[in-house]
């Protein structure tokens, strides 16, 4: 049962995440000066342990898009096991802990991975409240926008189905 709500919590804060960064894209200056430095059909891939869910995402003509799965991504994060990714995902452990305990690996140019942390970051500080963000952040980054307003229209994107698969 544990592991079930494990694999649940972490497949509903990446669709969230995926959600809050094609949403800042467009509210925060410094997402979207990020995205603009990605070259043309970048791709990640974020595994969170074996038979857990997975989040693949691509940058293609200005739009982060989510993948139903990705062969060849060029840049991978995987994180070692589902309860590590699952205190990663709950704020319970920031990026750099998780980097420090050696709780996931990486494949790909580190350029391109920092690009994504830096990025993730970001979208955690609008996600979580501060009291959990300065837990997990060395270095808060000052909002551009409410919180709140990233919420709203993280909700209007999923009850319009603006994030959905591409094949």
């Amino acid at each position: 049962m544990l592991r079930f709500i494990q694999k649940l919590t972490v497949a509903i804060v990446l669709r969230v995440v995926h959600a809050a960064l094609i949403e800042l894209m467009q509210l925060d200056s410094r997402a979207k000066q990020e995205f603009e430095r990605l070259p043309e059909d970048m791709s990640y891939a974020i595994a969170t342990g074996h038979g857990a869910p997975t989040l693949f995402v691509r940058w293609r003509g200005g739009k982060l898009e989510r993948l139903a799965s990705l062969d060849n991504a060029v840049c991978t994060l995987a994180v070692k096991s589902l309860p590590l990714s699952f205190q990663l995902f709950t704020g319970q452990m920031g990026l750099a802990q998780a980097y420090a305990r050696h709780a996931f690996t990486l494949k790909g140019d580190v350029a391109d991975v920092m690009k994504l942390a830096r990025l993730v970051n970001l979208t955690e500080s609008y996600l979580f409240p501060p009291f959990i963000t300065r837990h997990i952040l060395t270095d808060i980054p000052r909002l551009e926008v409410n919180p709140l307003r990233v919420y709203g229209r993280i909700a209007c994107g999923f009850l319009c189905n603006r994030y959905k698969l591409t094949h």
